[in-house]
Order: C-alpha cells, then structure tokens, then sequence
C-alpha cells in the first residue's frame, strides 16, 4: 500500500505510521488494487536499476563519473547568481480565506473542498494528517471535530487578482503560478508605508492587534463593520523598510496582508527553482533567503531530500534512492549513477538539479503548448450525469482561453479516471481549428460516448496545438509581455511550468498536482518513458524516445 506523503508544511513530527493504517482501513478495494499495481510497479523499476548498478565495474563506473564530470562542468558555465528570484506562496490559500470570512473556524481544524476530495487544509488540521488531495471522508477518520467547507472559487480568483496586482508593482513580466503562488524577479528599492491593525469588538478584520499592545496607543479612526455590525478601531504606524531583497519581500508580504488580511510564504534565490524550495522553509508567514554564492547553494542541497525538489515525485524519488541518493548531496554524490540508469535529457535534468541549476532553456516557441482542466467527483456512469460535468469542465476551459491569449486549438484530449482509477487519455484532431465552447463539447462528447458505460470518478479536457490572438503578428502586446519575461528568465524551469516526464503533457508549477499527475500517468500502459522530471522553462511537445529505462533494463546481454 503507499505509504502518506508528509512532504508539506505544518506537517512535520506526524506518526506516518499511524496515519497510513487509518488511511488504509479506509480505501476501497478499487483504490487499494490500484495502489498496489502502481507500486509492484515502482518497485519492479527499483530493482532492476539496483541489478544494473551492481553490475557496473570499477573502470565503467570511473568513466562515468568522468563524463558527468564534464557536463557538470559545461552546466556550470550558464550558473548566473546575480538575479534575485523570488517565489511567494500564499499560506493554506482557500482556507485562509474562508478563515478571514469566518472568525469561528479560525480556532478549529477545517478544510476546503467536499467529503470526496479537500483542496486544502488549515494548519490545525495538518497536525492530524489531514492534506489537500485527500478524499473528506478519510480526513474526517483522521480528525472526528474537522469542518470541512465548501469552496468559493470565484471569491478566491477576486483575491488572486488584488495580490497579483501588488506582485506586478515590483515585477511586471511575473508569472502567476497558480491562483495563490508567483514567481517574481526583483530589483532594490526601499519605501516606506503606513501600517493598518485593527481592534474593538469587532474581530472579522485582520490583521488584529492584541489588545495589551492596544494600552497606551490612540486609534486614528473607528469604523462600523459591515458583517457583524459592530465598531472597530483603526490603529495606523509607519513602518520603515530597508533596501535589500529580504526587506523588499518583507515589505510586499506586508502589503498583501494589509490588502487582504491573508499572510504568504516567501523563499529568495538565485534562481526560480531555488526560490521555490526555499518558500517552503519558514512556513507560514515567513520567508527564507539563500544567498547568491556558489558555497552557499551548494551547503543548502547538501542535505535537501530530494522530494522537497518541484517535479521529483513519489516515482522518481523511488527511482533515484535505489541508485542511492535520498538528498541532493547523495545525488551529486552518485551522478555516475545516473549514467546507467536514466537517458541523457534525464541525466541533465538530475545533474541540474544537483547542481542547484534551473533547467533547461527551450529553444522552441515560447508559449504554452496545451491548455487544460479536470474535475473529480463521485463516480458515475449515468451518461446525462456525467455531459453535465463535461460541458462544465469544457466551459471552464474556454474561460480560461482568453487570459492565455489562446484563440484555440486542433487536437483535444479527453482524460478519463474510471472508479478502478486507471486512466484512460482519447485524442482527437477534428482537422479544424477548434475555438468555441460548442465545438469543444461536441468533440468531448462523442469521445466520451464511445466510452460509455463505463463507471468514471475524474473528466479532464485538455487543448493542445493551439492557436495564439497574435499568431498572425508577433508584435502584439501579449506576445511582447512572453518575449520580455523570457529575455529575463530564460533558463529558469519554474516561470513557465513542468512537463510531465511520462507523457509529455504541461503541468502548473505546484508540487502536488506535478507529483500526483506522474504517479497517475504510471497507471495502465501509460508509461512510456522514464520518470523523471523534464523541467523546462517553457513546455515542449512530447517527442517519442527510444531509449527509455525500460527497454534499456529489459535487453538481454550480447553472447
């Protein structure tokens, strides 16, 4: 059975194995014989890597080590330690602001999303193992007294806008990872700004300050507040910032809570990819910064588990801890390793990562290679049941489109998750230019029906091959905003997003939706090639490799 991932902040010091027989004595059978293929899997790779490395002589395993040498070092000559990247993670998003709204759940462990699948947890319920992706009534096992609420989307999408348009006053070409997360390149500069905290008896407007500090200090106004009807105090200070880039962060993190009463997490580095783990060290309502100095990246991997990495999942790191490294250390340790085990574009990808370096910088167009959306829900096989969701998730899509600067696209692929949890992915090329909500159903549909009957619990609908508002000039506004954020971060891995290693297809830069999309693309006969996290600066299409680890592993030796 696999075993809980405890990979996330506010989760650390949890009984692992505790959790994992409630989450086992709770799984359907479906689940269960899923789970259990996909790691007789996982451990059928782990093997037959651990046979070839204890195959490899002394002479081989020098010489590898010797060619690793020298890519290293031809990686190093792009190592550039004079940006200062930063990645802001807003803390337990959706339930932070369903805690802004309502001060009752701000002392009890509660959830976003519904009893089959939570989108988040606040921190109170982490300390019961209770994560997003997890199904609700698994977590209600785990913790008897947790609230779980239903999400609000479109009032979550109205406070991504409000931070994103703080991010953009120090960044204009940042990319938004997703709704809570952004990736920004800084430059020095100071401010200074007036601080708001509020008090009185009314309690619904955050930031609160405590009310001992209230003793002594004047409120400069009172106001009467809209939801519960009482008066609050307005107590205002100026607060002065530096002009380095930690004061910088801490200045737009203060104004993100000022506008929203929402706290978020911040990591400073070199580059993006750095930058993303170290937003993750001083959760929540911290920031952590890596300096820009070879001695300095180098000491922070050194003991780094490798899972903390974006796009090394449960699969690749199954895979790299049998050829011996549990840390980036390890792996810088035993790059030879990778000389037998994986292709050359992983062999880089991991060396990169060793290194502390962003991936590699696509020479291709730019621009997104495919757009997509999915939902999960109860599993079903009532066709009329299952249209509905369909022409919700295509809608979705299409209002997706225009933010994207897509127009369309001339290939749509229909994702399936039946109640057994194989996946089943239907690409279809209508030979057109598919742009409207009407030629995207009709195209989804009759992918669907074909098959039908069939009990599902997850549709996705991707577009790829797509078409672009300015594909006829490039000298649109959209396709100049590209061209700068890539003259500025043009070899850093995470601004554009991760392409699933096994299938090929374009990930959001969050590391449960890359973790959990390779573990599922390993299911059924999907797994084409290695698992290993091709990180790039933009996404590519997919091209078909040879030579992959599994058929490296299963020729015979020559005589």
């Amino acid at each position: 059975m696999l075993t809980f991932n405890d990979n996330k902040a506010g989760m650390a010091g949890l009984d692992k194995e505790r959790i994992t027989k409630i989450i086992e004595s709770n799984t359907s059978e479906n689940y269960s014989n899923f789970s259990k293929k996909q790691q007789d899997r996982i451990n059928e790779k782990t093997e037959a890597i651990k046979k070839r490395l204890q195959s490899v002589t002394p002479a081989e395993w020098a010489r590898a080590e010797k060619e690793m040498d020298e890519l290293a070092a031809r990686l190093e000559c792009g190592r550039d330690l004079r940006r200062d990247c930063v990645h802001i993670d807003m803390d337990a998003y959706f339930a932070a602001v369903e805690m802004r709204d309502d001060p009752r759940l701000r002392t009890v462990p509660m959830a976003v999303g519904s009893m089959s699948m939570l989108s988040t947890s606040n921190y109170l319920a982490r300390r019961f193992g209770v994560r997003a992706a997890m199904p609700g009534f698994i977590a209600k096992k785990l913790c008897p007294q947790l609230e779980v609420v239903s999400g609000n989307f479109s009032k979550y999408r109205k406070e991504s806008r409000i931070f994103e348009a703080i991010f953009a006053e120090y960044d204009e070409d940042l990319s938004m990872g997703s709704l809570d997360e952004a990736y920004l390149d800084i430059s020095a500069y100071a401010t200074a700004r007036t601080k708001r905290r509020y008090g009185g008896e009314c309690i619904c407007r955050l930031p609160l300050l405590a009310l001992a500090d209230q003793e002594g200090q004047e409120a400069t106004s009172t106001e009467t507040c809209d939801k519960c009807g009482k008066q609050r105090k307005v107590f205002e200070d100026d607060v002065e910032f530096g002009i380095g880039r930690a004061e910088i962060v801490r200045e737009i993190r203060f104004r993100v809570e000022q506008a929203t009463g929402l706290t978020c997490s911040a990591g400073i580095a070199p580059n993006f990819m750095l930058a993303k783990i170290c937003s993750d060290m001083n959760k929540p309502n911290g920031q952590y910064e890596l300096a820009n100095s070879y001695e300095a990246v180098m000491d922070f991997l050194r003991e780094l588990p490798i899972r903390k990495v974006s796009g090394i999942g449960r699969v690749s790191e199954a895979l790299l801890q049998a050829c011996g490294a549990r840390t980036v250390g390890e792996l810088l340790e035993r790059r030879a390793a990778l000389k037998f085990c994986f292709s050359p574009l992983s062999q880089e990808c991991f060396l990169r990562v060793a290194l502390g370096l962003p991936g590699r910088p696509s020479s291709s167009d730019p621009r997104r290679k495919s757009i997509s959306v999915e939902r999960t829900f109860t599993p079903t096989s009532d066709r009329d049941a299952l249209v509905e969701i369909l022409e919700e998730v295509c809608g979705m899509l299409l209002d997706d489109m225009p933010r994207a600067g897509i127009v369309g696209g001339r290939c749509v692929t229909l994702k399936l998750k039946l109640s057994s949890f194989d996946v089943l992915t239907r690409s279809v090329t209508p030979g057109r230019l598919v742009s409207s909500r009407e030629d995207v159903i009709a195209v989804a549909k009759e992918t669907l029906d074909r098959e039908l009957p069939q009990e599902i619990r997850l549709i996705g609908v991707r577009l790829s091959h797509l078409q672009f508002v300015d594909d006829q000039t490039t000298g649109g506004p959209f396709w100049k905003r590209r061209q700068a954020a890539n003259t500025v971060a043009p070899e850093d891995d995470q601004v554009g997003g991760v392409s699933c290693p096994i299938c090929g297809c374009l990930l959001k830069n969050d590391d449960r939706v890359v973790n959990q999309h390779v573990d599922e693309c390993l299911n059924a006969s999907m797994l084409l090639e290695e698992a290993a996290p091709h990180v790039r600066s933009e996404p590519q299409l997919p091209k078909k490799r040879k030579g992959t680890i599994e058929n490296f592993f299963s020729k015979k030796p020559k005589g």
